[in-house]
């Protein structure tokens, strides 16, 4: 696997994936401060713009230290800030890794991410040569949950593992993987 620096930006047919240092910290900050969608990605949620610029030069340390790949998703048509994107937590060998997801709220449920799922996961399958990939995410997050699987995740067993939301309620985890063989043959993954 070659140096993580040179892997940007990633382009789909409607959006350009490129470091976070690339995009605005405000508008970066508006999706690390929203407490749902950082609940839900199992992180802290940013109370400051000065949480998000550490953030970003935390993320780009891990790029250049070819320990992670964090993406904000950008719109062509319009250059408006989607989303991130981040393939971390590799294995020892880089043949696994998990991924992370996330839109702004007020642009979920618009097909920005079953576009960019396809396009990121063919990159991580065949330039990065990952085996396989993994999601973990609240079970009750059914718009995810059938984002993966129509992109031929599967939801692995039981994980006995959960998560606080902002409300104060838990809810249980689920582990989805997907390997190259699912979709070494399919297309919708090849650019």
């Amino acid at each position: 696997m070659q140096s993580f620096e040179k892997y940007h930006p990633i382009m789909s047919v409607h959006y350009t994936m490129d470091w976070l240092t690339t995009f605005k910290i405000k508008d970066i900050f508006q999706l690390r401060a929203d407490r749902q969608i950082a609940a839900e990605s199992g992180r802290e949620f940013d109370q400051k713009i000065t949480d998000t610029a550490r953030y970003i030069n935390r993320s780009m340390r891990l790029v250049m230290s070819n320990n992670a790949l964090l993406y904000g998703i950008k719109d062509r048509a319009n250059g408006d800030f989607l989303g991130s994107f981040c393939i971390w937590n590799f294995s020892e060998k880089k043949t696994v890794a998990q991924v992370r997801f996330e839109t702004l709220a007020e642009r979920q449920g618009e097909g920005v991410m079953s576009e960019v799922l396809k396009r990121m996961l063919g990159f991580a399958f065949f330039e990065l040569g990952l085996k396989r990939v993994y999601v973990i995410l609240p079970a009750t997050n059914e718009r995810a949950a059938k984002l993966l699987a129509a992109n031929v995740f599967t939801k692995v067993g039981d994980y006995h593992h959960d998560r606080t939301l902002p409300d104060g309620t838990k809810v249980p985890l689920a582990r989805f993987e997907l390997t190259a063989d699912a979709v070494a043959d399919n297309d919708a993954f090849h650019f």
